[in-house]
């Protein structure tokens, strides 16, 4: 005998269905042990499950983030597909107007919205403030690691993690055939992973597809069970924050970064930065979603 529970499938990061990064939110998974989210997790093998349990009294809901590989402490695109789906799917009423607190790992989450009636017009989630943590000054390592030579990445630009919640290696690249061909050197990715732990490498550039775009990028992360990313949020955040750290883009309004277009998964994810006293106060990541169906998975007892 197998009890069973529901889940909601969601595109985050698009407006078309059949785009974006795929989501699945299981409701009312208090019953269900971490093991049990993460065999879960491992059976749908999308880039991240979310499980959604009672929250403590000053959140609204809680959420648990599982890759195919590993739970998460936050996450970008499960954040942005959750708020979606409480708010216009479940209709919840927030403790606070215009803001949603979710309870994740990594501690209470705050996600500004706009409702008009029954629709939802913007989705901003909150990061953590960025850590620019170590620069990766061999560049001719770093071009190995993504399979592409020395003099296509940004010679004025350094590689550097940053850590808005996850920490994610940022790699600046010259042009858009150079991240359209690039592909990840797995057996130098572990050697890294011995010395330093990274959420994924995050490379991108300048050079866009859609003239209206800041950036494209592409992400990959397959020690967690991601070997590329169509959309990733808690990348975003740091990639904001580099490109104001070092002059490279204004972020004071809404810009648009594009991932996911090789994987044939077009997807658009909002990032902007705020200041005060010429300090980052706060990273904003958003995007749009389509709620593309359900189902259920029997939990053997």
């Amino acid at each position: 005998m197998a009890n069973t529970i529901k889940f909601q499938l969601l595109d985050v990061f698009t407006s078309e269905p059949f785009g974006g990064n795929q989501l699945a939110i299981f409701d009312k998974a208090d019953h269900l042990s971490a093991e049990q989210m993460l065999k879960i997790a491992k059976e749908l093998n999308l880039s991240e499950s979310v499980f959604l349990n009672k929250a403590s009294a000053e959140a609204d809901v809680k959420m648990r983030i599982f890759t195919p590989g590993m739970e998460l402490p936050t996450a970008g695109h499960p954040t942005i597909g959750t708020s979606y789906y409480l708010l216009k799917e479940k209709g919840i009423n927030p403790k606070k107007e215009g803001e949603l607190l979710l309870e994740q790992k990594i501690g209470n989450l705050k996600v500004q919205y706009e409702k008009h009636e029954s629709e939802i017009s913007k989705i901003l989630m909150e990061q953590p403030l960025p850590k620019f943590e170590q620069t990766f000054k061999d560049k001719k390592l770093v071009a190995s690691l993504i399979s592409i030579e020395e003099d296509e990445i940004e010679e004025d630009f350094p590689c550097r993690i940053v850590n808005c919640g996850n920490p994610f290696l940022i790699i600046p690249v010259r042009t858009l055939s150079s991240i359209q061909k690039l592909k990840l050197n797995n057996e130098l990715f572990s050697e890294i992973l011995d010395e330093i732990f990274i959420t994924g490498v995050m490379a991108f550039t300048m050079e866009t597809l859609k003239p209206e775009h800041l950036t494209h990028s592409r992400m990959f992360a397959p020690h967690i069970g991601v070997s590329e990313d169509p959309a990733t949020g808690s990348a975003h955040g740091p990639l904001a924050c580099y490109l104001h750290n070092y002059n490279m883009a204004d972020l004071s309004g809404l810009s648009i970064g594009e991932q996911g277009y090789e994987m044939s998964r077009p997807s658009q994810i909002k990032m902007k930065i705020e200041q005060e006293e010429g300090k980052i106060s706060k990273v904003l990541v958003g995007g749009s979603c389509v709620h593309i169906g359900g189902g259920e998975i029997r939990i053997p007892e």
